[in-house]
C-alpha cells in the first residue's frame, strides 16, 4: 500500500495525465523535479499566436505547440488556436498532433501562424482489430485487413454489407438484387471452402451476431472499423471460421460533448433494363424463325397477324386460337409500366462524448428505402437504437455495457415480381383496357399482368426486431496482466404475414376473363413444409412466427508486458460457453369467403401447419502468445480446441491452431541504404487450421423412428408405420480446412506509398460428402468426412496517399483471385451438359459444353453430318434425319471431340463435351480516388469482376427456349440467314428440339461477366467554420452522393453483370441511387 501510495503521488504521473490530456504520445513538457519550474509560464521574450487546422481547413483540438529548445509549450484550444509565450532567442517551435506529421516552424520575426497539418501516412503505429484483442499493424503477422469508418460514411446505400463490395481484396459480396430488405447478399473470404457451402462468422464488439441480417442492417454510423481476417489468424474463432471472420468494431464517445445529425434524401431511377421487345420485334423474331421451317408454328399469332404487328399496326387482332378470341394488340413496354423513380431518405442522430471517468454514445436512426416499383410499395423501413457507455468505478476496474435494437418492416407484392415480371409478359398489351380494368394477355386466357398482379395481389409483409445487450467487466490486475469477462444476449423476434389474392382481369371488351392473375405455391419459410394449392383462385394466407436466442459468456486472461525495452509479449487465454435457441411456427389457409378478413378459422381450403424447435450450444478454451524482439522479429502461436453439442458424446471436441512468422527486413542493418525509397518492409508466413460445421442438424447422432402409413393386410388398406430414420454417425465431425499463407507488405517514400501481396493454399481434407453403399443396407447412410477441396489463390493492394499545400489526394486499388480444384468426392466423377456443381479433378461451379465449328452452310453439309452421326445415336434423338426437327443450314455444328463417331453428352471421359470454365466471379476487384481542398471533398469507388463465366438458364436463356415466354431482342440481327451466313449465332426456330440444339449447352453460349461498375461517387463541401460558429454549429457538411451510377460490361444478352445466370427473375432492375445529404455537429 505504501509503494502505491508513492507512485499516486508522484510528480512525474501528474506530468504524465497531463499528456495523455494533451493526446500526444510524446513529451509535451519536460518533467524535471520541480513541477512547478517546467510548467512555469515564461515571462521574458515575445508572444506568438496561431491557428493549426488540418488540410481541409478543420481547427485541431489539442495539439502540442512547444518551442524548440526550452520549457515553453501549449496546447491548441477548442478553435484550433494558441498563444504561447517564447524565450526572446527562440528560434522554432514544433507542432504535433496524434494521427498527422510533425512540423517545425522557423519564428523569424513573425508573430501570427497558420498551421496546416499533413495526416501521418505512417500508419505502421495503426493499431488493428484482430480476434479477441488488437494488435499493431507494424508486428501483425497475420493476413488481416481492416476497413475505415470513411468506407462507409456518406453512402447511398443502407445495406452494411453491400457497402463492402470492391473494399478489400479477398472478400467478395454478391448480391441477386438491390431491392431493400431482399439483396440476396452472399459473403466469401478467399472464395468457396466446402461443396456444403458456409460464409464467415460475423463478430460484433468481441461477439458473433445472431444471423448475417444483423450485421447487415447495422446502422453505418455507429461503425469505427471492420476487420477481416482471411488466413491461420481466423483460427483463434476455431470451429466456425473456416470461411473466416469479419469483426466489427461499434464507435464510443472520445472527448467534449458532441451532437452529430445527419439527413440525407435519396432517389432511385432504372439501371440497366432487360431488354423488354418491341411489338415490331417481337413479331420479327416470330417470323424469322420460321422462314427456314417446312414446316411453320404460329402458335396461336397466325402469319398474317404477325405481319401486322412486325409493321408496328396497332389494333383488334383475331387469333387463331378459338380460346384467345379477339384482343387488343398494341406498344406497351411492361418494364417502363412497372418501375418509375423512388424516393427514400434516411436520419442519423448521435450523442457522444467521455470524461475521465466514462464515456458514452447514444445514437438514433431511422430510413425508408424504397425499390423503385412503380404500382406498390416495395421497400424496408428500419429504425436503429444504440447505447454504447463505459464507466470507471476506479483506477483499475471497468464496466461497459452496449445495448442495441434493430427494427425492420418490409413489404413487398406477393406476387408478380417473379418469373411473370420479364419471361412471360408480352410487350404488347397494356396494363389496363379503355375501362380501366386490368387487361388479360392473350385475350380471353390471359393470367399473366405483372402490373396487376403487383398492385393488386396481396402483400408480403415481414417484421423482425432485434435486441442485444452486452456488459463488459474490465480489471487491471497487476503489471500488464488484465481480465475481460463478457456477457452478451440476443434475441430476434420475426413474424410474417403473407395473403395472396386472384386479381381478376378483363378482355378489351371490359368483359372478364376465364382464368385469373394468381399464385399457386405459399411458402411456409421451412424446408419440408410448403403448401402446393390445388384450387389456386382462391384466396390464400399464410402466419409466420420465429424467435431466436442466443447467449454467449467469455472470459479473458491477458498479458502484455515489455522486457528490456525489447522483449514484447502479448499472451491471452479464455474460455467462452455460447447458446443457440431457436422456435418456428408456421400455419397457411386457403379459400376465404371475404378476401378483405384474414382469420386462420375463416378459411374452408386446404391447409398447412409447420414449425419446430432446435437448440445447441458450444463451449471453447482459447489461447495465444504473441512475441516480437524489437518489433522486428515477431512470433504468434494460437491455439482453441471446441467442443459443440451436435456431435455424440466422446467425439465432441476438436482442437484447431495456428502458427504465423514476420520479419520486418527494413529495420536490418543491410537494407538501410533504401532508407531513402523503402519505408517498411515485412514477410509474413503462416499455418493454422480451423473448422467448418455446415450441414450439420442438432441431433444428428440419434436415431430417429419415422411415422407414416403404408399399405398392406388380406384387403389392402392403408395402416400405421414406423421406420428408422436413417443410419447415423458417432464419429463425424467438423470439416476441417488448414491454410498456408505467405504476404509481404511494402510502404515507399516516407509511407506514401503502400503494397502488400499474399499467396494462399486452403486444404479441406474432412469435407462432410455423401458415401455410397449397397442398396441391401436397408437405410440412408450419414455423410462422412472423407472429402477434400483445394484451393489456391492471391492477393494484391496497393495504394498512394499524399498532400500538397491545401490538397490531399489519394488512390487505392486491390484485386484478388482463387480457384478451387475438387480432389475427392464420392459419386462425383460424372458430370452434364451446362453447369456442373461438383465434378472430381475440376473447380467446384463448372461448365462442361459442346464445342462447336460454326454453322453448317448448306444441304450437303448436313447430309454429310448425318452420315457420319447417322440415325439412331443417342445424342441426336430429337434432331433425327427422319424427324420434323432436322437439321438444316444454319444449325450448329457440334463436334465430336473424342472420335467415336457419336456427339455424346454421356458426362465422362468418353463424352464430346468439355470443360470451358466455371461461373465463380474471378479477379474481384476494386478502385478507389479521391482528394480533398479547402473544404471540399471527392470519393470515387470502382469495383468489378475480371472474369467470370457464365450460361443463362430458364425462359429466357436462348431464343425460344419457349414459345410461351418473352423474346430477347438483342439476338435480331445476330442470327443465320442467307443473307448473313457469318453470323454470331446459329438460325432462330420456333422448334423446340432445334433451338435446344442450336443454343444450348453450345460454346459459343457461354459470356464472360466481366465488368466494372462505379458504385459510389460522393462529392462534399464543409463550410468554413467562419460561417458555421456564427450560428453555434461546429461543423456543417453537405454532400451528394451515388451509387451504382455507371457500368461497363462485357455481357452480350443486355442483362446487369451481378444478375447471375437466371433469366426468370430478370426484369426487375438494379437500381441507380442519387443521394443529397446534410451533416450537422453541435
Amino acid at each position: 500500500m505504501e509503494i502505491k501510495s508513492k507512485f499516486l503521488c508522484s510528480k512525474g504521473v501528474a506530468l504524465a495525465f497531463a499528456m495523455l490530456l494533451g493526446g500526444s504520445p510524446g513529451v509535451l513538457l519536460y518533467a524535471n523535479d520541480s513541477v512547478e519550474e517546467s510548467l512555469m509560464v515564461v515571462q521574458t521574450g515575445r508572444t506568438i499566436k496561431g491557428l493549426v487546422t488540418d488540410a481541409n481547413g478543420e481547427p485541431l483540438i489539442g495539439c502540442n505547440v512547444v518551442v524548440i529548445g526550452s520549457n515553453a509549450g501549449v496546447i491548441t484550444d477548442i478553435d484550433g488556436r494558441f498563444t504561447l509565450n517564447i524565450p526572446a532567442d527562440a528560434k522554432q517551435i514544433k507542432v504535433s498532433y496524434i494521427g498527422y506529421v510533425d512540423q517545425i516552424i522557423n519564428l523569424h520575426d513573425r508573430s501570427d501562424f497558420k498551421v496546416v497539418l499533413k495526416e501521418d501516412n505512417n500508419a505502421l503505429d495503426e493499431v488493428v482489430v484482430v480476434g479477441y484483442g488488437t494488435q499493431k499493424k507494424a508486428t501483425l503477422t497475420g493476413a488481416v485487413e481492416q476497413i475505415g469508418s470513411q468506407v462507409l460514411e456518406s453512402r447511398a446505400i443502407t445495406n452494411v454489407g453491400a457497402a463492402l463490395q470492391g473494399a478489400t481484396p479477398g472478400l467478395v459480396v454478391t448480391r441477386s438484387s438491390s431491392r431493400p430488405g431482399n439483396e440476396g447478399l452472399n459473403f466469401q473470404i478467399r472464395g468457396l471452402t466446402s461443396v456444403n457451402g458456409g460464409s464467415p462468422l460475423i463478430i460484433v464488439d468481441g461477439v458473433p451476431v445472431l444471423n448475417s441480417e444483423s450485421f447487415q442492417n447495422l446502422n453505418s454510423d455507429d461503425i469505427e472499423n471492420i476487420s477481416v481476417l482471411k488466413d491461420g489468424s481466423a483460427s483463434i474463432y476455431g470451429a466456425k471460421a473456416a470461411n473466416g471472420v469479419i469483426l466489427v468494431t461499434t464507435k464510443k464517445g472520445k472527448g467534449k460533448t458532441t451532437v452529430d445529425y445527419g439527413f440525407n434524401m435519396r432517389f432511385t431511377t432504372n439501371g440497366i433494363m432487360a431488354f423488354s421487345p418491341s411489338m415490331q420485334e417481337y413479331a420479327s423474331m416470330w417470323l424469322e424463325a420460321n422462314k427456314e421451317m417446312p414446316e411453320h408454328d404460329w402458335w396461336g399469332w397466325g402469319e398474317e397477324n404477325l405481319k401486322k404487328m412486325a409493321q408496328g399496326i396497332e389494333g383488334i387482332y383475331e387469333s387463331t386460337v378459338a380460346d384467345w378470341g379477339t384482343m387488343f394488340v398494341g406498344n406497351a413496354n411492361r418494364l417502363d409500366e412497372l418501375f418509375a423513380r423512388r424516393y427514400s431518405y434516411q436520419h442519423n442522430l448521435s450523442v457522444a462524448g467521455s470524461t475521465d471517468k466514462s464515456d458514452y454514445r447514444i445514437s438514433l436512426a431511422y430510413a425508408d428505402n424504397q425499390a423503385n416499383l412503380a404500382t406498390a410499395y416495395d421497400g424496408q423501413k428500419q429504425l436503429n437504437l444504440r447505447l454504447n457507455y463505459g464507466i470507471k468505478l476506479t483506477d483499475w476496474f471497468k464496466l461497459e455495457t452496449l445495448a442495441s435494437m434493430i427494427k425492420t418492416n418490409t413489404e413487398t407484392p406477393t406476387h408478380g415480381i417473379d418469373r411473370t415480371l420479364y419471361g412471360n409478359d408480352a410487350p404488347f398489351f397494356p396494363a389496363k383496357n379503355p375501362y380501366g380494368q386490368w387487361y388479360a394477355n392473350f385475350g380471353n386466357v390471359g393470367d399473366r399482368n405483372a402490373a396487376a398482379a403487383t398492385t393488386d395481389g396481396g402483400r408480403d409483409e415481414r417484421e423482425k426486431l432485434t435486441t442485444r445487450v452486452d456488459f463488459k467487466a474490465l480489471v487491471d490486475i497487476w503489471k500488464g496482466i488484465t481480465f475481460e469477462g463478457t456477457a452478451s444476449f440476443q434475441n430476434e423476434e420475426y413474424r410474417r404475414e403473407r395473403y395472396s389474392l386472384p386479381v381478376q382481369c378483363y378482355n378489351w371488351f371490359g368483359e372478364q376473363t376465364a382464368k385469373l392473375v394468381y399464385e399457386t405455391t405459399q411458402t411456409l419459410s421451412t424446408p419440408q413444409d410448403v403448401l402446393n394449392f390445388k384450387d389456386s383462385h382462391q384466396p390464400g394466407y399464410l402466419v409466420q412466427a420465429n424467435n431466436a436466442r442466443y447467449q454467449y459468456y467469455s472470459g479473458l486472461l491477458k498479458y502484455k508486458r515489455t522486457f528490456a525495452e525489447v522483449h514484447n509479449i502479448d499472451a491471452m487465454f479464455g474460455i467462452n460457453a455460447e447458446k443457440w435457441v431457436t422456435k418456428k411456427v408456421v400455419t397457411a389457409r386457403e379459400k376465404f369467403e371475404d378476401a378483405g378478413i384474414y382469420d386462420l378459422n375463416l378459411a374452408t381450403g386446404t391447409q398447412g401447419n409447420g414449425g419446430g424447435k432446435t437448440h445447441n450450444g458450444t463451449y471453447s478454451y482459447i489461447a495465444r502468445l504473441n512475441y516480437n524482439y524489437a518489433e522486428k522479429y515477431m512470433v504468434e502461436l494460437m491455439g482453441r480446441r471446441d467442443g459443440n453439442s451436435k456431435f455424440a458424446p466422446g467425439y465432441r471436441f476438436k482442437s484447431f491452431g495456428s502458427v504465423s512468422l514476420g520479419w520486418a527486413f527494413s529495420e536490418e542493418q543491410f537494407v538501410e541504404f533504401l532508407k531513402p525509397v523503402l519505408s517498411f518492409g515485412k514477410l509474413r508466413l503462416s499455418y493454422g487450421s480451423s473448422g467448418n460445421d455446415v450441414g450439420l442438424g442438432d441431433y444428428d447422432y440419434v436415431s430417429t423412428v419415422s411415422l407414416g402409413t403404408a399399405g398392406f393386410g388380406t384387403i389392402p388398406a392403408n395402416q400405421v408405420s414406423s421406420g428408422f430414420g436413417g443410419l447415423i454417425s458417432y464419429d463425424r465431425t467438423w470439416e476441417k480446412v488448414s491454410q498456408k499463407n505467405f504476404g509481404i507488405d511494402l510502404n515507399f517514400f516516407d509511407n506514401r506509398l503502400k503494397a502488400t501481396f499474399d499467396y494462399f493454399i486452403k486444404d479441406n481434407t474432412g469435407m462432410l460428402v455423401n458415401v455410397t453403399y449397397p442398396g441391401v443396407l436397408g437405410g440412408k447412410a450419414p455423410k462422412t468426412n472423407s472429402g477434400h477441396l483445394n484451393v489456391k489463390g492471391w492477393e494484391f493492394t496497393i495504394g498512394w496517399r499524399d498532400q500538397i499545400k491545401d490538397f490531399s489526394y489519394y488512390a487505392n486499388f486491390n484485386i484478388g483471385d482463387t480457384k478451387s480444384l475438387l480432389k475427392e468426392m464420392e459419386g462425383a466423377d460424372s458430370y452434364g451438359a451446362g453447369w456442373n456443381a461438383a465434378v472430381n479433378g475440376y473447380p467446384l461451379n463448372s461448365y462442361f459444353l459442346y464445342r462447336t465449328d460454326g454453322y453448317f452452310k448448306d444441304q450437303a453439309e448436313v447430309d454429310r453430318y448425318y452420315a457420319l452421326y447417322g440415325e439412331g445415336k443417342e445424342d441426336l434423338t430429337g434432331v433425327g434425319a427422319g424427324s420434323a426437327s432436322r437439321l438444316r443450314p444454319g444449325d450448329t455444328k457440334r463436334l465430336d471431340l473424342n472420335g467415336d463417331y457419336k456427339i455424346s453428352g454421356a458426362g465422362n471421359e468418353n463424352s464430346d463435351l468439355q470443360y470451358l470454365g466455371d461461373s465463380n466471379p474471378h479477379f474481384v476487384f476494386g478502385f478507389t480516388l479521391g482528394g480533398s481542398w479547402k473544404g471540399i471533398d471527392v470519393n470515387a469507388m470502382f469495383q468489378g469482376v475480371g472474369k467470370q463465366y457464365v450460361i443463362r438458364n430458364d425462359w429466357m436463356a436462348y431464343p425460344f427456349q419457349t414459345r410461351t415466354a418473352n423474346q430477347n431482342p438483342t439476338y435480331l440481327g445476330k442470327t443465320w440467314t442467307e443473307s448473313n451466313p457469318n453470323a454470331e449465332f446459329p438460325r432462330l426456330t420456333t422448334n423446340a428440339n432445334l433451338a435446344r440444339w442450336n443454343y444450348q449447352n453450345n460454346d459459343f453460349m457461354m459470356q464472360n461477366n466481366r465488368y466494372i461498375r462505379l458504385k459510389t461517387l460522393i462529392v462534399g463541401y464543409t463550410l468554413p467554420q467562419i460561417w458555421t460558429r456564427k450560428v453555434k454549429l461546429e461543423k456543417v457538411r453537405v454532400y451528394f452522393s451515388g451509387n451504382d451510377l455507371w457500368e461497363a460490361t462485357s455481357i452480350r444478352d443486355g442483362f446487369d453483370p451481378e444478375m447471375g445466370a437466371a433469366s426468370n427473375n430478370s426484369g426487375y432492375p438494379f437500381a441507380r441511387t442519387w443521394s443529397f445529404g446534410l451533416n450537422i455537429t453541435l
